[in-house]
């Protein structure tokens, strides 16, 4: 058993539609190329201090880390990043478990089903999640190109607001937004649209996912949000919780540093970073100003 929280390392991603803002919101340091993605916890970071990927320290301990409502044989269940969006990112839909191992031949293949905390968004920031009121696959499949933006609901979002989608929704962000997001452990996208940008589409593909993608139910309040595979929660104030054998958890510092106490030691967490709490490590005390929320993640028992 793991008796300590996990801090892993983050992996800036460079995006087209990337900007410069985890430079200036989170002092990250980024090279010349738009960033448009930060990794925070994913199977494939380092742990720090140690010379292993979190995926291999999952390997080592299995279920004692993940808890007993996780596979440890795919690797780590879940992906956290934050992202900054400068342009729009392309009109895209992700498939589901069923349909991932369908088009990859994989057996251990996962679908993407997601949820976006919005942190900041700009006055004009605009994002597209879903199909507009009245509108089907059927009248997808007749449009190309820019057409399709015209069928789509388009959303001004609210910073503080969460937003779920499930695999088989078209969606897309757009600029202007600071987005910390959750998802399922896949990177299989199938782009609709892509804003003229000499990128590769995957229509065929994007509609099978709009077709036949079996929809995630989920359950969400002002605070909360819950699906099968991950729920979150938005702490705004202190708190001690306690951390169970179901599952681990993991803690998202927003805009103000977090400081943990648990029952062999201490640690503090900068602004814009996250931490996991292995399964079982038991009650923890979270503190700090609480001038921005904290995001709390867990994998939740079955229904």
């Amino acid at each position: 058993m793991i008796d300590k929280p996990i801090l892993l390392e983050p992996r800036v991603v460079p995006r087209i539609w990337g900007g410069r803002r985890l430079a200036t919101e989170f002092g990250r340091e980024l090279g010349s190329e738009p960033v448009g993605e930060s990794w925070e916890i994913h199977g494939e970071l380092r742990v720090e201090g140690e010379d292993l990927t979190l995926d291999e320290l999952v390997k080592l301990h299995g279920q004692s880390l993940l808890g007993r409502g996780c596979e440890p044989e795919a690797g780590f269940p879940l992906l956290m990043k934050w992202l900054d969006c400068k342009a729009w990112l392309s009109v895209q839909v992700h498939p589901d478990d069923e349909l991932a191992r369908e088009f990859t031949d994989s057996p251990q293949a996962r679908g993407k089903t997601e949820a976006w905390y919005v942190h900041k968004a700009d006055a004009d920031a605009e994002l597209i999640h879903g199909l507009a009121d009245g509108v089907g696959p059927e009248q997808l499949k007749e449009a190309r190109g820019e057409q399709i933006v015209g069928l789509l609901n388009r959303v001004r979002p609210e910073e503080g607001q969460m937003l779920y989608t499930s695999a088989g929704v078209i969606h897309a962000l757009g600029p202007g937004n600071l987005i910390y997001e959750v998802q399922q452990s896949c990177d299989i996208t199938y782009r609709f649209f892509d804003w003229g940008r000499d990128r590769e589409t995957h229509f065929e593909k994007a509609l099978q996912c709009v077709e036949r993608a079996t929809p995630e139910e989920s359950s969400q309040g002002s605070d909360h949000l819950r699906c099968r595979y991950f729920s979150i929660q938005v702490v705004k104030q202190p708190l001690q919780l306690e951390v169970t054998d179901q599952s681990f958890e993991v803690l998202a510092a927003t805009a103000s540093p977090l400081r943990l106490s648990w029952s062999r030691g201490e640690l503090e967490i900068s602004s814009g970073r996250s931490v996991l709490l292995p399964a079982g490590l038991g009650v923890v005390r979270l503190g700090g100003s609480f001038e921005s929320p904290v995001l709390r993640i867990r994998v939740p028992e079955a229904s």
